[in-house]
């Protein structure tokens, strides 16, 4: 089995919307894309350039409908010139910083990325820790940062692509709700038309030991959308920037805890001419991939599960009861109890591939593939037909909804378990000699029919009996 995409769950997104309106831009059929965590601030990026604005926009209503944690959507070209494209058209620091760890493949180095917001290139990379760090946006002059009035607590930094407003006034805001702060930043934005720029964003800031914690809120005019975010690399240059020119100082590596509760580091350079430049660093880590397309006519995402907290959530909302609904329909007749249903995923989960369909009601598939070494019965069969269970994957389960069976949801999921598969290796799945729907399926995918293995399987059947059923066998060469 190959662990897919380095150890990362991986999910794979269908939208299948066809009626849209006459001037809104279609999805492409197909967009991969990935989602980071840098400094715990969930990012979209999609693989691939979308020039229109409009169908950025399309792209970020629709994969943040999938991930509501997601507070940034950026569109990406690696390879030898790197270039970033937020889906408001503003810059992102936490963004570049993520763009530059792909590009870099999460190894040591660096890359100039193009990023949108900036007019230059802006120097990106990877440390030997694995951390990732990006240049940011700043102007050296320093009158592109004014405090408010002499006895303010406010500073007005402008930068590339975003101005943030820095308080040290974080009395305002104590015991405010985060959808209250959001509220009341975007009035002292619009109260200062701040709201008129591409970006903008609110940041309060308060001392804590040897660094500082921040309350980001950040606004992006072109997307109309206004986050109370988990994490902000442009804030937290914001904060450095004030801070240096306070202090009249460069800073080195200050950690500025995030409200995810990791710290993103701001390094400043100052001098009597001007700052010399800034750059943020912090961890990042990618948490899902997938692809976004345009299919059938309702959406749904695929998630191959990579931890036991993800599959214990799952079991308890919706997994043991689709599973035993499947399972207790034509043609198998099948009864699991709550703990068979468990003890069967705990085992799928440490010896293979665990995938669920999921919409926005619930859990409405799932498909799981093991080693066959792992399943010693059929593992023994198989050897008598040439089969080695050392080298073979089995495809163990598949189910869909009954409402939504017949719209190509079981392929799919299907194509996602092989495609996690080692290439050249054999995949063997088993099914009922009567189910003829399944094994259309399985023989449209590529597997064909070992005519002479069967097996029966004793089970008890939702009337309380007990009965045999023969099973037969399908192999696919990956």
């Amino acid at each position: 089995m190959q662990p897919p995409q380095g150890g990362f769950f991986v999910v794979k997104i269908v939208n299948t919307e066809r009626n849209y309106k006459e001037k809104e831009p279609k999805l492409n059929s197909s967009i991969p894309f990935i989602v980071m965590k840098p400094g715990g601030n969930d990012t979209v990026l999609f693989m691939e350039i979308i020039e229109d604005s409009k169908q950025r926009k399309k792209l970020n209503d629709v994969i943040m409908k999938f991930y509501p944690n997601a507070e940034q959507v950026g569109f990406v070209a690696l390879g030898k010139d790197p270039r970033l494209l937020m889906a408001g058209g503003e810059f992102c620091g936490n963004a570049t910083r993520s763009t530059a760890w792909l590009a870099l493949e999460g190894k040591t180095g660096t890359v100039n990325i193009q990023v949108s917001g900036v007019e230059k290139r802006l120097k990106a990379g990877v440390t030997k820790d694995g951390e990732a760090f990006g240049q940011m946006p700043i102007f050296s002059d320093f009158s592109k940062i004014k405090k408010e009035s002499q006895d303010s607590e406010n500073y007005i930094v402008g930068m590339e692509g975003i101005t943030h407003m820095v308080t040290f006034d974080t009395k305002q805001i104590e015991g405010y709700s985060e959808e209250e702060i959001k509220n009341k930043s975007i009035q002292m934005l619009k109260s200062r038309g701040l709201d008129q720029e591409p970006a903008a964003g609110i940041i309060y800031a308060k001392k804590t030991g040897d660094g500082w914690k921040i309350d980001p809120v950040v606004y992006v005019k072109a997307i109309d959308t206004l986050f109370y975010e988990t994490a902000c690399g442009s804030g937290t240059t914001a904060l450095g920037l004030a801070l240096a020119l306070k202090d009249k100082k460069s800073i080195r590596g200050v950690p500025i805890l995030q409200p995810s509760g990791l710290p993103i580091k701001i390094s400043v350079e100052y001098t009597e001419e001007g700052f010399g430049g800034a750059q943020i660093q912090g961890p990042v880590e990618v948490i899902a991939t997938g692809t976004l397309e345009e299919n059938a006519d309702f959406d749904y995402i695929v998630e191959q599960v990579k931890s036991k907290k993800q599959l214990t959530s799952l079991l308890q909302n919706g997994l043991v009861k689709l599973y035993q609904q499947v399972f207790s329909d034509a043609p198998y007749f099948e009864e699991f109890t709550d703990e068979e249903v468990i003890a069967y995923y705990d085992n799928y989960f440490k010896n293979g591939l665990v995938s669920v369909a999921r919409n926005e009601r619930g859990i409405i598939g799932f498909a799981v593939t093991i080693a066959l070494s792992a399943e010693p019965e059929i593992a023994e069969l198989s050897k008598k037909f040439g089969i080695d269970p050392e080298k073979t994957s089995y495809f163990a389960e598949l189910g869909i909804t009954k409402e939504l069976r017949g719209r190509g949801m079981g392929e799919r999921i299907c194509q996602e378990q092989l495609e996690g598969l080692l290439k050249g290796c054999t995949v063997l799945v088993r099914t009922a000699a009567d189910n003829f729907i399944a094994q259309t399926l399985y023989k449209k995918l590529g597997f064909q029919e070992i005519i002479e293995m069967k097996q029966d399987v004793f089970q008890t059947r939702i009337d309380g009996a007990a009965q045999t059923d023969r099973r037969v066998f399908l192999v696919k060469k990956l």
